[in-house]
């Protein structure tokens, strides 16, 4: 194996490494609050065969054998002297359903839940009967977002198992072949280091290269600190986080196709028009005088990147539960409007977050003397998610406004991991009707999100209900859809 795993009799722990403790650390602040920043939450809208009349037992016995596959799921972290471990206990089915999940019959809508739900040790599991809708929740140093949609494809395989086989099944009939699976994956850092051409060194040392890479990309990010931002309810500024609430909408196929269209015409990415739509729309606020860019992390799965080098243990890994991406940073600026006679256009501002979201990764940077081989992003993860965990830590300078900047997460075409229809036996379908994911928020930004699903374009926007009204999140998500459309060239 690629990592030391302590095995005991009844559990497998891993030390946590520095991308899944900055997580960790981030969903502890809310303890007092009995919040979690950026917890996932993933729904499914599903339709079930008219022979099922009440699918729960069906449901429960799936989330049992995600669980099964998915022995993370259960995860847990503790902390022995100066060392954080992650560590899962032998599974036993019936404790874990009865633990973690609930049935909500008087929910009309998974947007109420999303507010209402507080911590909990382990992934949950929440099914709400009349709406017809299905919750899978998790903190975020267990499971990211791109794996909580390949997770959602695990959960479909098994329902539709179930479903053919009973819910009675054994769990071995139910998922064969998974009695030598690994009980936890490697971390990224792990893994990137498995397959660096840079030698390890002692605890506490750094490669100079990589750590000017890393330098390199934190310095992009800094240079448009302070960040604009959305504007957040007035007097709120001493107020503790309560509640999130969040709000999504979405674009029907024909306006979809001619949004993709568009981009390719203008050689952008969606994303980055997207993005490009979201910075536009912010920066028509008012404010502080110290802002005047666009700073931010976009979030950038590595995957495939991982496989693309890998050896052959590291490719037969399941990469769904972990965390296997980088945030790399943006930095754009005269984005003000009058602010200079040089202000951006939506191209303009929608080409800079090109050259981020169309990074090689594979070759990613390379030293500024001739000769030297460029240098991949799998290379650089550990120095880099060291100085970003301090980044985040450190305190913000005096004079400097909050940070409430809008971020962005794409997940990309969610049909890539997730089926519109799943065997359920006897000629039979069970439909997934609608897909969405959102993530608590305990500070002062909004978390957009943005996927396509059924060839249709949504974005989401999650937000601390202490920061902003539900009504004007609405707004900046239809301000930022005409932007996208008018920056396109498409009229409604």
């Amino acid at each position: 194996m690629l990592q030391h795993l302590s095995v005991k009799q009844n559990s497998t722990s891993r030390p946590l490494r520095n991308l899944e403790t900055f997580f960790k650390v981030l969903a502890d602040v809310g303890k007092p609050l009995r919040r979690e920043h950026w917890t996932i939450h993933m729904t499914l809208h599903l339709a079930f065969p008219a022979s099922v009349s009440d699918p729960t037992a069906y449901l429960r016995r799936a989330w049992q054998v995600l669980h099964y596959q998915h022995p993370a799921l259960g995860a847990v972290t503790s902390q022995n002297n100066s060392t954080a471990y992650i560590t899962v206990e032998k599974l036993d089915e019936d404790v874990w359903a009865n633990n973690t999940f609930t049935v909500y019959p008087d929910y009309k809508g998974t947007e109420e839940l999303f507010s209402c739900l507080y911590p909990t040790a382990t992934a949950t599991c929440y099914w709400l009967p009349t709406p017809s809708k299905l919750v899978i929740r998790s903190s975020h140093w267990r499971i990211d977002g791109v794996g909580m949609a390949m997770l959602s494809h695990d959960f479909m395989v098994a329902l539709a198992a179930v479903l053919r086989l009973g819910h009675d099944a054994s769990l071995d009939s139910l998922m064969p072949g998974l009695e030598h699976r690994h009980p936890l994956a490697p971390s990224l850092e792990e893994l990137a280091l498995a397959q660096s051409r840079f030698p390890k060194l002692p605890k506490g040392e750094e490669n100079p290269i990589l750590a000017t890479g890393a330098d390199n990309l934190v310095a992009r990010f800094l240079r448009g600190v302070p960040s604009i931002g959305l504007p957040t309810r007035p007097n709120s500024e001493q107020s503790n986080p309560g509640a999130s609430g969040c709000a999504v909408t979405h674009l029907d196929a024909v306006t979809t196709v001619k949004i993709r269209a568009a981009c390719r015409n203008k050689n952008i990415k969606v994303t980055s028009a997207i993005h490009a739509a979201i910075i536009r729309v912010t920066s028509t606020f008012p404010q502080h005088p110290l802002s005047k860019s666009y700073a931010a992390f976009v979030p950038i799965d590595l995957r495939r990147a991982l496989d693309i080098t890998a050896s052959s243990e590291v490719k037969t890994l399941s990469k769904v539960v972990g965390l296997y991406f980088s945030g790399l940073p943006v930095c754009v600026d005269s984005v003000l409007p009058g602010a200079t006679n040089n202000t951006k256009t939506f191209e303009d501002v929608a080409r800079d977050l090109d050259a981020v979201y169309g990074s090689d990764i594979l070759q990613f940077w390379g030293p500024d003397h001739e000769n030297t081989e460029r240098i991949g992003l799998l290379d650089l993860v550990e120095p880099y998610v060291r100085r970003t965990t301090a980044l985040f830590g450190a305190h913000i300078p005096e004079g400097f406004p909050p940070v409430q900047t809008p971020d962005l997460s794409t997940l990309g075409k969610v049909d890539m991991y997730l089926q519109k229809y799943y065997d359920a036996g006897e000629h039979e379908n069970v439909e997934v009707i609608d897909f969405w994911l959102g993530t608590e928020m305990l500070n002062r930004s909004v978390q957009f999100h943005t996927w396509s699903w059924k060839d249709e374009f949504n974005l989401g926007a999650c937000f601390n209900l202490s920061f902003y009204d539900n009504e004007f999140i609405i707004d900046v998500l239809n301000k930022v859809i005409d932007g996208l459309l008018v920056g396109c060239g498409i009229s409604k």
